[in-house]
């Protein structure tokens, strides 16, 4: 795996992250809190372990293990704490890794913990999370915590092996397995990995509302939560390795109901990925940084095919580019980070890991409108027409 040694040096209160490959950073904030969600609800988390007893894992011995956090419309939180963001073993691990939330030790979400479902809150949607490569989960919790407070039950999983750190709810925290990120048979295996952890999850929802027990160590669901959700209302979303994870996903797996690609490269390795020839019959949203946007390469080997064979294709799906972004600005690190901060080199990538110009603030509430609009046009059935006009979104133009 390519080292890269990226050190910010900040007098302003801050955390740094690196939010995708093998960087290395310097945090600069005790407490750095995740922004209020825009949603009706207040939110719930819940831990929970996953163990695919029919799968052999590609990078460590044993069973595919997976450690996810359900974040829900919560009701009644009054006894209940809010969840730390993060803990400070898994801190210690993700820093090994080339992750350094250590001063985001002792913070806290808005989520809390075990939190009693919603009353009111009937019929929800699953939505699957996936990270970036090399990604904890945690580090999206803005905008996991926003789409839940919108009425959707959110599973955020860390795909165990390419995550600098994999929480599980033990407490236990697992590093990096992966040891050539950048060769194409670990980029195959790791897309081929994530896809059949989605589709795994996927049939775990769907036990839920049968009262099953879904968790490897048997714990209980929140209250309510198995009656509320809908176990045929599925989405999936992801960022960057993620994001395009989630489009292949709504291509090949039909109980996907929408899907939205968080600036993600259409590609598998080197090679154009075959929802470049062949889109998804299912709703799918790209949201592209510049990085990705603006690149002439990207344009030609997968946007303009891709858009060119959606339209003959049929069905909805659109390319929104969001303007002066970079591919930071999806992860937490827009949230924590004043717009003061310059954008952090990362010379892994072209283009590097920016967080662009764009004011955060502004960055983060159209990225929520976006993801919020589109799993309640698609999983809840919202006439929500604004969704096919870019203008109605600050920062948004449309690729075509």
């Amino acid at each position: 795996m390519s080292s890269v040694l990226s050190v910010l040096v900040v007098s302003v209160t801050a955390f740094v992250v690196a939010p995708t490959i093998g960087t290395r950073a310097v945090a600069h904030a005790a407490v750095s809190p995740i922004p209020a969600p825009s949603g009706q609800y207040k939110v719930g988390v819940h831990v929970a372990r996953f163990v695919d007893a029919g799968r052999a894992d590609p990078w460590r011995p044993g069973r595919r293990e997976l450690p996810v956090t359900i974040t829900y419309p919560a009701g009644d939180v009054g006894r209940h704490v809010r969840a730390p963001y993060v803990t400070a073993d898994a801190a210690a691990v993700a820093k090994r890794g080339g992750l350094d939330v250590t001063r985001l030790v002792g913070a806290r979400t808005n989520g809390y913990l075990d939190a009693p479902v919603a009353r009111n809150a009937k019929s929800l949607p699953v939505v699957i999370f996936s990270p970036g490569f090399l990604t904890p989960r945690f580090v999206y919790t803005a905008l996991t915590e926003d789409l839940a407070s919108r009425g959707h039950v959110v599973v955020a999983v860390d795909h165990t092996g390419d995550a600098a750190a994999t929480v599980f709810p033990d407490g236990r925290v697992v590093g990096m397995s992966v040891t050539d990120s950048y060769s194409e048979s670990t980029q195959r295996t790791s897309v081929a990995t994530r896809v059949a952890d989605i589709r795994y999850l996927f049939g775990q929802a769907r036990r839920w509302s049968a009262g099953q027990v879904i968790d490897a160590d048997r714990r209980a669901l929140p209250t309510g939560l198995g009656q509320a959700v809908d176990p045929a209302k599925l989405g999936v979303f992801g960022h960057s390795m993620g994001g395009a994870v989630a489009a292949e996903v709504s291509r090949i797996d039909s109980r996907t109901g929408a899907a939205v690609n968080v600036d993600g490269a259409l590609r598998v390795g080197t090679p154009a990925a075959p929802i470049v020839k062949h889109p998804s019959a299912r709703p799918v949203l790209h949201l592209a940084s510049s990085l990705h946007a603006d690149s002439a390469e990207a344009r030609a080997k997968w946007w303009l095919p891709y858009l060119a064979n959606s339209r003959v294709r049929g069905g909805w799906s659109k390319v929104y580019r969001v303007a002066d972004t970079g591919h930071a600005t999806f992860t937490d690190l827009a949230a924590a980070t004043p717009q003061s901060v310059p954008d952090i080199p990362f010379l892994a990538i072209p283009g590097g890991l920016s967080l662009g110009t764009a004011p955060r603030g502004v960055a983060i509430a159209t990225q929520r409108a976006l993801l919020g609009d589109l799993f309640d046009r698609f999983l809840k059935g919202r006439t929500l027409p604004r969704l096919d006009n870019p203008k109605a979104y600050p920062l948004v133009s449309e690729l075509r």
